[in-house]
């Protein structure tokens, strides 16, 4: 009986630690690695007026999103929402312009923030450039304009892509910079192909880097950073250790990741896993053999990734736009990153809306605190 008694004890404290171990190999994974695509069901409906989508808190956001249907390869934007049905689980949207979407159309459709979907549709003159790296070519999409002295660098986050940054590209266009949006190694249309894993920042700012390169030999006097999630990661790292650093005038961080330790600990949290739970996760990717497992080409060095818990570490003009009702990286985090950062830190609470989708939700609103801070930081700094 005492030897079942033991064994039943030491069972209490083993399961527990290895469904904390299980959890933490996979979110590791999920951190690094590119998922699928989170597909919908979704039809056209009022004579091909409307989108009618499955509900979730995603698709019943105000603001305007956009669809891609795989089925025809064709991009289309929605708009307001017309009607939610909570009991059989959809929601329909207006498609905007009005009768803009395909004659036909799924049955699954992947949702997206992306409303532009190609450069032509941020509108003004573009084209597709080559940045050279260290392992080759990445490609990316520089907008000409008028003012070809103040370039803006738009740095994507993770597992999305630079189309991403049309949003941003638009937001900043009224301002005349001339903006360049790079891809990085992490991203499949680098050649040749190189990482499959995320680096959290740490090796992909190399590559923003080099698109500074190109901005400096293509005219660039000052340089402003504009880095979205992981791409704040990025835009912070790069502002420290770039050549070119004197050169940065700003950055602008849209719900920016300046602390993985405590974006991951939230996480972990909102999967109901405890703290101790997001320490297993962190000491997985520091660890190099297991990094190296995931395809990693070095393991993670979270103290490198850490603004928040560094007192004064940034030194450039910042303004952090950051929606109060973030669920990925919670608004308290850039709260304390401002707080960390008094000096040179300017945040701005944007209207509730999900991760990276402050421009969704009120894109006048982020506009507008946007040009506004960045034609005062660019007066000061002339």
């Amino acid at each position: 009986m005492m030897m079942r008694r033991r064994a039943a004890a030491w069972l209490t404290v083993f399961m527990p630690a290895a469904a904390l171990s299980g959890f933490a190999v996979v979110m590791a994974r999920k951190i690094v690695k590119r998922g699928p695509k989170d597909y919908r069901q979704a039809e056209l409906t009022h004579s091909g007026l409307r989108l009618r989508i499955d509900l979730d808190d995603y698709t019943r956001a105000p603001g305007d999103f956009g669809v891609f249907d795989p089925a025809t390869e064709k991009y289309f934007r929605v708009g307001e929402v017309m009607l939610i049905d909570e009991a059989q689980k959809y929601v329909e949207r207006r498609l905007s312009p009005s009768g803009s979407g395909p004659a036909n159309l799924g049955p699954l459709v992947d949702w997206t923030p992306d409303v532009f979907f190609e450069p032509s549709a941020v509108g003004g003159p573009y084209k597709e450039v080559t940045v050279p790296t260290s392992y080759g070519f990445a490609p990316a999409w520089l907008f000409e304009a008028e003012n070809k002295d103040v370039w803006v660098i738009h740095i994507h986050g993770s597992w999305t892509d630079r189309s991403i940054m049309f949003r941003d590209v638009h937001a900043f266009k009224s301002l005349g910079f001339t903006s360049l949006v790079p891809s990085f190694r992490s991203d499949t249309e680098v050649s040749p192909q190189q990482a499959a894993s995320s680096h959290l920042g740490q090796t992909e700012w190399l590559d923003v880097e080099s698109a500074m390169t190109y901005a400096v030999a293509h005219g660039a006097r000052r340089i402003v950073l504009s880095g979205w999630s992981m791409g704040g990661t990025i835009a912070l790292l790069t502002a420290e250790r770039s050549v070119h650093r004197d050169r940065i005038v700003g950055i602008v961080l849209v719900g920016p990741v300046t602390s993985w330790r405590k974006s991951i600990t939230a996480g972990a949290a909102r999967a109901g896993v405890p703290a101790i739970g997001a320490g297993f996760v962190m000491r997985l990717l520091q660890a190099r053999t297991f990094a190296k497992m995931l395809g990693l080409a070095e393991a993670i060095n979270f103290n490198a990734l850490e603004w928040v818990d560094v007192p004064s570490r940034v030194v450039v003009p910042t303004l952090v736009l950051h929606s109060i009702k973030d669920q990925e990286v919670p608004w308290e985090i850039s709260l304390a990153f401002q707080r960390a950062n008094p000096e040179t830190v300017t945040l701005i609470a944007m209207p509730e809306s999900h991760h990276t989708q402050e421009w969704n939700t009120s894109p006048l609103v982020f506009t507008h605190e946007l040009t506004s801070w960045v034609r005062k930081t660019i007066a000061e700094s002339g």
